[in-house]
């Protein structure tokens, strides 16, 4: 599905500018801080709202499930008759409720949504998404209200899902985003940022950081490394921002040997979404 130059205005203000994207099969992982447009896009692709300006190509033609922030469920029904009415909305014959909901890691209980902890209600969300067996499944903030053992079930569950459809998730768990995803989005101020691979986002970067025995070593020591672009020192320690994280580890050991100094310790960091996160937004 190709999304072309959509946008999105209320009133004066521009929710969502000019943004452009294919997506693909697997799961995509959508970030940005509040108010950077994730919850507008997602009403779009969901059919929920129309855009101002641009198109979806293939929108009409496939199954949606959407899970929106904050799960639009019935108080009185029960997690099956939940199912059940969704499935009567949506045409859907062959459907267990049972089944569903023991997939998604909860229990048929016999007592209303309304009386439901938060991350059973987020599950039932996710239950009713998947009625329709849906070929693009959105999902907003999905494990907000889960615990550490309900987000690991949740994201053990979107490995499975992305196996069959598309996903679209927005998130602000950034290390849940770098281990499900297998394309990243990052929105800020309603425009697309920057979109692809965690590798191809995080690239070669790397800060690595080096201790000494008996440091005699001054930052002119430390010049002109291959692939570093700035050293710093704190207490005993020299750390290297690279831009090339193969290059700069080995001309750093070797201007150890150069040195004829001896290593304490070495740590290579590799960078996280998180950091390119704050890196974007700072």
């Amino acid at each position: 599905m190709k999304v072309n130059h959509l946008t999105k205005r209320f009133g004066s203000f521009t929710a969502l500018e000019d943004v452009s994207f294919t997506l693909r099969p697997g799961c995509t992982s959508l970030l940005g801080e509040n108010g950077a447009g994730k919850t507008t896009l997602l009403n779009l692709l969901a059919r929920v709202t129309a855009p101002t300006a641009g198109d979806i190509d293939g929108h009409e033609s496939i199954r949606i499930g959407y899970l929106p922030q904050r799960p639009a469920l019935y108080p009185s029904l029960t997690p099956v008759e939940t199912l059940q009415y969704a499935a009567d909305l949506t045409g859907t014959k062959q459907v267990d409720p049972v089944k569903l909901l023991q997939r998604v890691g909860l229990e048929p209980v016999d007592r209303p949504a309304s009386n439901l902890s938060g991350g059973m209600r987020q599950r039932l969300g996710i239950a009713q998404a998947l009625v329709h067996d849906p070929e693009l499944l959105l999902l907003d903030e999905p494990v907000s209200a889960l615990d550490p053992r309900g987000r690991r079930e949740v994201l053990d569950l979107l490995s499975d899902l992305k196996r069959e459809r598309m996903i679209l998730y927005s998130t602000h768990v950034l290390p849940d985003a770098e281990e499900a995803s297998d394309w990243v989005m990052l929105l800020r101020q309603g425009k697309l940022l920057m979109e692809g691979t965690v590798t191809d986002l995080l690239g070669e970067k790397s800060s690595i950081e080096l201790r000494l025995f008996d440091d005699p070593t001054t930052e002119k020591d430390w010049e002109n490394l291959s692939g570093v672009k700035q050293v710093t020192r704190s207490g005993t320690t020299w750390r290297f921002e690279t831009v090339d994280r193969h290059l700069s580890e080995r001309a750093i050991l070797n201007r150890v040997l150069e040195l004829g100094v001896s290593i304490q310790s070495l740590h290579v960091g590799h960078p996280s979404l998180e950091s390119l996160f704050l890196e974007v937004n700072a």
